[in-house]
């Protein structure tokens, strides 16, 4: 009983050391991309996003278009609805 409990030790020890976690390493940016860190809604965390000039020309319209939408008081649809 003692020699195979010597024997599944090592192994059971070894198992349990598995490789060490990789850092996550990001891509370096393409040219015109800009990268910020936005803040989790509900945790502490922070998630990084990177977006071209023509993304963040999208997302302001959109942001704008929105806003229209609120101040004359129409109904927000979904985008992609019709």
């Amino acid at each position: 009983m003692k020699p195979l409990l010597l024997l599944l030790l090592p192994v059971a020890l070894l198992g349990c050391a598995g490789p060490a976690p990789k850092e996550e390493t990001a891509a370096a940016p393409a040219a015109g991309t800009v990268c910020e860190r936005d803040e989790i809604t509900g945790t502490r965390f922070t998630a990084m996003r990177c977006r071209s000039a023509e993304q963040r020309e999208k997302d302001r319209r959109a942001a704008e278009d929105l806003e229209d939408v609120a101040r004359r008081g129409q109904a927000v649809t979904r985008p992609g609805s019709t």
